[in-house]
This record gives C-alpha cells, structure tokens and sequence, in this order.
C-alpha cells in the first residue's frame, strides 16, 4: 500500500510540478509528499527529481518511469468507473491532447467550461500544431486530426465531417467575374495549403457529379489561419472549413462562393497509440467531444 501511494504522490508531482501542489491536492503537509518520493526513490534506487530552491525537475529516469505509472492508475481508475461509476467529483488528473490550431481555438476550447465544471479535478495540456505530432515520442494521450489520414498503427475514432466554403471577400471580388463552375478558380488568385499536392486540388460534388480544379495563387501557407487572414485581408479566394468562416459570411466580410458545388468533407478523427491503454480520462474527452459537435 506505501509503494501506491508513493507512486501516486510521484505520479501527480510530475503532472503538478511541485511537492506543494501535490499537497494542497492530496490534503496533506509538503513535508509528507517529499517522504513519499525519498521512500520511492529508495525503493528504486534511483533520483527521481533534482531539487533546487526554485525548480523542480524530472530525472530522465522519472520520464522513464512515468508511462508506467501513468498506465497503471489508468487500469485502476477504469477498472474503477466500470465498477463504480463515474465518481460525483469527477474525473480527475492530467490528459495530454494536440490538435490543429485553429479547430482548437475555434471548436475546442468553446466546449471546456462545461467539460471542467463537470469534471474540475481535470487538468487538460492542450499542444496547438497544424504538424503530426508523433503521439508516443512527444508523450500525448489523444490527438484531433483533420484530413484523410496516413496509414499508421494509431487507433482511429471518427468525430465528424468538417464541410468546408469556398470564400473571398467583396473588395476582392470587385470588377472580378465571380467563378460560376469549379473551373472558373483557375482565373482566380487562389491561396492554397503548401506543403502537399492534394491540397492545391479542390475537389467539388454536385449534381453533375464530382469536379476537380487546380488551383495557383501569389499566396501558400501551411497554416490555416495564415489562408483566413490573407482571405480577408483581400488576397484571394481560399478554401476554409465552415466552421472557421460562418461568422464573418453571415456579417458580409465574406462572401461564399459556388453555392452550387460543394467542397468534400474534411473527415476529423481522434487517434491515440494500439499500445496504450485509453484512460478514463481520455475516454470521458472523448464522450464528451461526440456528444457536443453535433455539426463541425
């Protein structure tokens, strides 16, 4: 039972940082969580923090260990919830999740007050990047992807279908002919998505079956909020997922083009590792972000 909670007193000072944040948590003295972590360090024979009077750092040998650990109270705590329930306090610790930027900013972070105040001991460490992050190499439980998706051994769990708007504004359309067929972009200063070939070809579904264009423009940019901004600044049309542009279509900055033709979905999937086990706490994100994205 010591060897528990010394490995839970480790467990929640990596995720917190400090003996003292640990101790307000677990309702005891500082002095008593750094007995656990000597105990356990004695017990491994091995330093699991570097101590100095302002900072306290993980060894190499407690990022080593903490997967471990991690996983371990994992299992206990669905075994737990299968049992029990969710507990009336909520899920607790920390889950770590990367996602693109934007559909964080935008989707995601509307939907956390209510997620924490159902769960308030849960700590979320969100990591925005528009890259693939390697989920194992940088210690991430789940990630949010946009996209067809590369073949790889990651679990997938679909969220959704993200419609996407061809957009421009009216100062840019002015004493231009507005593209009536998929075709028509051609004539246009497009911005597309550097960095892969599918994503200069927009591809359309209509009544007259599906349509593909090649799109070139002065503008490409790997970063979806870059192509917004340059689309209302004015420098082309762009192609962008509903959700980032109904606001500003509906208050006239923007106008929607094709209204005939209709960009392919963006499929959006969450993915965590086959070799870890889900915790509850990536469970419940997950749950929650199903039942609350009704319509990307």
């Amino acid at each position: 039972m010591d060897n528990l909670q010394n490995l839970q007193a480790f467990l929640r000072t990596v995720e917190m940082g400090s003996f003292s944040s640990v101790a307000r948590d677990q309702g005891i003295s500082q002095s008593a969580v750094s007995k656990q972590i000597a105990s356990l360090e004695a017990t491994l024979g091995m330093q699991l923090f570097r101590r100095t009077t302002r900072k306290l750092n993980p060894t190499t040998e407690a990022l080593q260990l903490y997967p471990h650990v991690r996983q371990l109270f994992d299992a206990v705590d669905v075994i737990k919830s299968d049992i029990h329930g969710v507990p009336a306090a909520g899920i607790r610790g920390t889950l770590r999740l990367t996602m693109p930027g934007s559909f964080g900013r935008k989707v995601i972070m509307p939907l956390l007050p209510t997620l924490l105040t159902r769960h308030p001991r849960l700590v979320l460490e969100m990591v925005f990047a528009d890259s693939m992050l390697d989920l194992v190499e940088d210690g991430m439980e789940l990630g949010i992807r946009i996209g067809e998706l590369p073949s790889s051994t990651l679990v997938t769990r679909p969220l959704g279908l993200a419609q996407q708007r061809v957009v421009a504004t009216p100062a840019y359309l002015r004493g231009r002919r507005r593209p009536e067929l998929p075709i028509d972009l051609a004539d246009h200063s497009c911005i597309a998505y550097a960095g892969t070939q599918r994503w200069s070809r927009w591809e359309f579904e209509s009544e007259h079956g599906r349509q593909a264009v090649d799109v070139s423009g002065a503008i490409r940019v790997n970063d979806l909020d870059a192509i917004y901004d340059a689309a209302l600044a004015h420098m082309g049309v762009a192609l962008v997922p509903e959700w980032k542009a109904i606001e500003d279509i509906e208050a006239g900055r923007l106008e929607s083009l094709l209204p005939e033709y209709y960009p392919i979905p963006l499929p959006v999937n969450v993915v965590y590792p086959q070799t870890r086990f889900l915790s509850q706490r990536a469970r419940t994100f997950i749950d929650f972000v199903v039942e609350h994205l009704q319509r990307i």
